[in-house]
């Protein structure tokens, strides 16, 4: 249902507003901030509305905002996002953009990486959906889950 959801919000999501983009702004140090508006406005919207279901908790907002940093290479539209998820569930062998949009994690976490991301950021890039890697705070990693997939 979540994946429905994701495909249905991509399809309706409404570029950020100008308020909205300088709360971002002010949010992320300037190379941050960068990487962040090089995403597809849709992810843009969705990432935006993750930290907005995190609620004030302050320390989740860069991993809520950067979460997916790693689909922005791929530049994949919606439906070819789907295909490359069906395509994965299937258990064949992606190549080419389906292999980087679905290695999105990996990649993101190196690009926050080099950022200078906080470890937050990087981990919840690298392993969402899923547990939380050692030495990160459940409770905190649960309410980033949880804001994602609403």
């Amino acid at each position: 249902m979540h994946l429905v959801r994701r495909f249905l919000g991509f399809l309706t999501a409404k570029p950020l507003t100008p308020a909205e983009q300088s709360a971002i702004a002010s949010m992320l140090d300037p190379p941050i901030a960068q990487a962040f508006f090089a995403q597809r406005s849709e992810d843009q919207r969705h990432a935006f509305d993750v930290r907005e279901r995190v609620g004030g908790h302050e320390h989740l907002y860069q991993a809520a905002l950067l979460h997916d940093i790693g689909k922005t290479g791929p530049a994949l539209g919606a439906l070819s996002r789907s295909f490359a998820t069906i395509w994965s569930r299937l258990g064949l062998r992606a190549t080419g953009r389906w292999n980087d949009y679905l290695s999105h994690g990996e990649i993101g976490a190196e690009q926050l990486e080099a950022l200078g991301a906080d470890r937050l950021a990087v981990a919840f890039a690298r392993n969402h959906p899923g547990s939380p890697p050692p030495g990160v705070d459940a409770e905190s990693w649960h309410l980033l889950e949880q804001a994602d997939v609403a």
